[in-house]
């Protein structure tokens, strides 16, 4: 199999045009340019969640425009009277908009807990709406399939991969992005075109853009990953204060465990911050990643999970 061969024209994202309703409704609410932050979130059927797809939105940001073909085909969409859906004025704005949003994303192959967002975006509320639908079919969706994937080789315990099979070749269209997703997630080489026709579920009440929030209303924005050695401890999350205020040289620390609602000491070695840039004001800021690596990767975070089982795993906000 070969390395992805990305056609020349992106997928067609005006077969959902319900984020550009929302994004037309601030625009005309004038709440267009609030700064916003928003999490995208994924609710498991298992233990974890497999983040998947930052790739692949880096990938399309680069080929997106809002071009003067795109501008007039949504000009001519029209309701049962015939009356144009989307405004002049809007549609103006487009053309002229410079996407200014940061998304920050678990790397590719990062195996997430229950309640931990696959992105944090920050920018303008409409330019944020507008994404929406890349969020869902390239991160939401990639990180379905590579969930899947992952937990049937959870099921089957410790198992190392001496020989990583080739990447497989795929298109930049759903269907191509569940084999990717697939080949991430540690599917065999065999299964990888098992679930091509297969329909991905609808999202359900808890997932999409959402705010995780501490108490006092300030919003996650990244999660610390505690070890002692390559062991994984728990995870530490953060308001962008207590991100500032968190020290990044004690070998100690401490988390208000979500599930206990206590206070939790742990001794550590070193820390891995989860979310890292995928856009800065607007701009893709991720190479395009080797899959066989990002398998690679995912593989050696389920032994480790393994390891130091999920049961007792902790997680909760930073305790000070």
């Amino acid at each position: 199999m070969n390395e992805p061969n990305f056609p020349a024209a992106p997928f067609d994202w005006l077969s959902d045009l319900r984020p550009a309703f929302a994004a037309q409704d601030a625009w005309l609410a004038g709440s267009y340019q609030e700064e916003h932050i928003f999490h995208y979130c994924y609710l498991p059927d298992g233990p974890f969640t497999i983040a998947c797809g930052a790739g692949l939105l880096a990938e399309h940001v680069r080929r997106f425009r809002f071009s003067p073909d795109l501008i007039q085909r949504m000009g001519q969409v029209v309701d049962g009277p015939g009356h144009n859906l989307f405004q002049e004025s809007f549609l103006n704005h487009l053309q002229r908009m410079r996407l200014r949003v940061q998304v920050n994303t678990a790397a590719e192959g990062t195996l997430l807990l229950p309640g931990e967002p696959l992105l944090v975006a920050q920018g303008p509320l409409a330019q944020i709406l507008l994404l929406e639908s890349a969020f869902r079919l390239l991160l939401w969706q990639s990180s379905h399939w590579a969930t899947l994937a992952a937990t049937a080789r959870w099921q089957q315990g410790p198992r190392q991969e001496e020989d990583t099979p080739l990447p497989p070749g795929y298109s930049f269209h759903p269907e191509g992005w569940k084999i990717r997703a697939a080949y991430i997630g540690g599917a065999a080489a065999d299964d990888l075109l098992a679930n091509v026709d297969q329909p991905t579920r609808d999202l359900r009440t808890g997932e999409g853009l959402l705010r995780t929030e501490h108490r006092p209303g300030e919003p996650l924005v990244q999660i610390r990953r505690l070890y002692r050695g390559n062991l994984p401890l728990g995870d530490l999350w953060l308001t962008q204060a207590q991100e500032e205020a968190a020290s990044v040289s004690k070998t100690s620390t401490q988390y208000l465990d979500e599930r206990t609602g206590r206070l939790q000491a742990v001794q550590m070695s070193r820390f891995q911050n989860l979310y890292q840039p995928v856009l800065v004001k607007g701009h893709p800021a991720l190479a395009t990643p080797r899959l066989g690596y990002l398998r690679q990767r995912l593989l050696k975070q389920l032994e480790a999970f393994q390891q130091a089982g999920l049961g007792n795993y902790g997680r909760g906000w930073f305790g000070q």
